[in-house]
């Protein structure tokens, strides 16, 4: 089931039908018949809204239950004091999305359910500010899925109606004029999350983490309990000024290559997990409303297993068995060959933040030791670990940021290191080099050709002959779609389910309007 994305429903020739309307026709089809459904089917006025039910019975499944539709709930006389900018607006959407989850649909008198919004703050388009009509001022708009309540097998007017009140207790409290201290410092947290990722590049970084920050995930996804605020020491502080917003004081990461060490369980994966989530902008109260990183930033994996089809591994392969590495496939890549194609085809997307975790990546494809290479002589002839190839993708723009828990190369390859101790950062770098001595890590020195995207199949090959895909994603992170599982886990991304419609949706598009 889905939100429908067209515009709010009020044409100039259709207006809103009167409240006391939809309050009788409740009324008379009480006890009636599920078809007598169809005749509230309309647009209607509610005190301090406008309401606009939509049948959904030919957007959805066939075998999806057709009582199901669609509440278009828009607030003309709304008092959250909007202000211009994109961000303010996504900022307000979410806050009342989970105003929403928090109030009107606690103890619903109706099965009702909308976008539940998660640790990152999301566009959508169950929350938005939209113009009711082509010539009229944005205005906020709220879509709700609702079950229309049935009493045996009758309508259950009665019941629906109290649902309807309590929309108008909801729009009436947020019609009011008063101080909201939450909405504040929702817009607040995006505003100051936006300005520090765009100031990033002013800067000369490509990541930033404020003093405060608490990095570490409890259970619910929020920051674990007794988790130790980010502190960077004095010499190592940086400040960035946002102006209206304030100076923020933290540890900035800049580009190049960036190694960051520890031991165990104190805190590199977190990092990284955290920088990797800083993408995204954060409500107040997660933790992360002081992290940023370049919005093309990429955390790789290895994918035993995963599925490649026609993807050149020339940057990092001179030969693979039974195949050209200039146009590799297969149905079960090992660890080094998913890297590998991971990250090219991170690289031909345009990425400039590439992230890796030791504990998760392919040892094999990070570095190859001396001992090792004599041992298989020729056939690693022409084969480029990522190690040796850091400082030239450095070069083309393209930063690093490294877990290394137990390989000193990758402190070799490293243009600064970070060590961690117990969650609070330093910065070794002149220590490192100085324990490093002559140890040096073999660097490509031969120029190479960025990786191109490339459509490897038919442009159809998800959509086939229809223009919508089969999704089941009751698993977000382990998506069904046109009866082919997924696995999702290593994205990268902290997933829900709609993320992950919209992702898959807009692959599907991609690929045909791409066609080659």
């Amino acid at each position: 089931m889905h939100l429908p994305s067209a515009p709010f429903p009020f044409a100039a020739d259709l207006p809103p039908a009167p409240r006391a309307g939809l309050f009788t026709t409740l009324a008379r089809i009480d006890g009636w018949g599920q078809g007598a459904w169809r005749e509230i089917h309309a647009n209607w006025r509610l005190r301090g809204a406008l309401l606009a039910i939509e049948d959904l019975e030919a957007d959805i499944s066939r075998d999806a239950d057709d009582r199901v539709v669609a509440f278009v709930i828009a607030f003309p006389e709304q008092r959250l004091g909007r202000s211009a900018g994109s961000e303010s607006d996504r900022a307000t959407c979410d806050w009342l999305l989970r105003h929403v989850w928090t109030t009107l649909l606690t103890k619903p008198v109706v099965t009702v359910t909308t976008y539940q919004p998660g640790a990152a703050v999301r566009a959508t388009n169950a929350c938005r500010f939209g113009p009711l009509r082509a010539s009229e001022e944005p205005t906020l708009i709220l879509r709700l899925l609702v079950r229309l309540p049935l009493a045996g097998m009758c309508c259950d007017g009665k019941r629906l109606a109290r649902f309807l009140r309590a929309i108008e207790a909801f729009a009436a409290d947020l019609n009011t004029s008063r101080s909201r201290p939450t909405l504040a410092a929702a817009r607040r947290a995006v505003a100051v999350q936006s300005a520090l990722r765009a100031a990033l590049t002013t800067y000369g970084l490509v990541a930033f983490v404020g003093n405060g920050a608490r990095l570490a995930r409890g259970g619910d996804g929020g920051p674990l309990a007794g988790c130790k605020p980010w502190r960077t020491p004095v010499a190592t502080r940086m400040i960035i000024d946002l102006g209206a917003l304030g100076r923020v004081r933290g540890l900035g990461i800049r580009a190049g290559v960036t190694a960051v060490a520890g031991a165990p369980y104190h805190g590199k994966s977190t990092l990284l997990a955290a920088l990797a989530a800083g993408r995204e902008d954060h409500p107040p109260g997660d933790g992360r409303e002081l992290v940023v990183a370049d919005a093309s930033v990429l955390q790789i994996q290895a994918e035993d297993g995963r599925r490649i089809k026609r993807q050149d591994l020339s940057l990092f392969f001179a030969r693979l068995p039974g195949s050209s590495p200039r146009d590799f496939s297969t149905s079960r890549a090992s660890g080094a060959t998913s890297m590998g194609a991971s990250l090219c085809q991170g690289l031909a997307a345009g990425c400039r933040l590439l992230l890796v975790d030791e504990d998760t990546a392919a040892s094999n494809f990070l570095t190859i030791d001396p001992l090792m290479r004599r041992l298989l002589g020729h056939a690693l002839d022409g084969t480029a670990t990522l190690l040796e190839l850091l400082p030239i993708l450095s070069r083309n723009g393209i930063s690093t940021v490294l877990v290394a828990g137990s390989n000193s190369l990758s402190l070799a390859a490293s243009d600064r290191v970070l060590l961690l101790e117990d969650y609070q950062p330093n910065d070794v770098s002149v220590r490192v080099r100085r324990m490093l001595g002559a140890t040096k890590i073999k660097r490509s020195s031969s120029a190479v050709t960025m990786p191109s995207r490339t459509l490897a199949d038919a442009p159809d090959c998800l959509f086939g002959p229809r223009h919508f895909l089969t999704v089941d994603a009751t698993e977000a992170e382990r998506p069904i779609v046109n009866g082919q599982a997924l696995d999702l886990r290593r994205s990268g991304w902290e997933l829900d389910r709609a993320l992950v419609r919209g992702a898959l949706a807009a692959a599907a598009w991609c690929c045909r309007l791409a066609d080659g």
